[in-house]
């Protein structure tokens, strides 16, 4: 076991630093996995953040494991007659930011037939 007790973050009520300071291990294990489960529960799809830009048409979103499966056609140009094109298909994942923030990555996969 370490010697050094972990500094608590500061935007932690003092209660709960000293509820959880309170815990056994077993009891941690079973917050932390409560935790998890109500980051999961507060925190908003992947595809309920997708909107289409002007000009794009989203024709279908999937969620799958590790990806979100993202279906559009897309403008090229404002002289273009035959706008928008595709469908192009993407994979798009959210991805953590070193200040903690999030942002879609999207990953383009080419030209569907769908």
């Amino acid at each position: 076991m370490p010697d050094d007790k972990p500094e608590p973050p500061s935007m932690l009520p003092s209660t709960v630093v000293e509820a959880v300071d309170d815990l056994n291990e077993a009891e941690l294990r079973a917050i932390i996995d409560y935790v998890h489960d109500r980051q999961e529960f507060l925190h908003t799809a992947v595809a309920d953040q997708i909107e289409a830009a002007p000009g794009e048409e989203i024709i279908r979103i999937e969620e799958r494991p590790g990806h979100t499966k993202v279906l559009k056609r897309e403008p090229c140009g404002e002289k273009c007659q035959d706008c928008p094109h595709g469908p192009y298909l993407y994979h798009v994942r959210e991805e953590a930011r070193p200040d903690g923030e999030t942002h879609l990555q999207w990953h383009y996969l080419g030209h569907s037939e769908e």
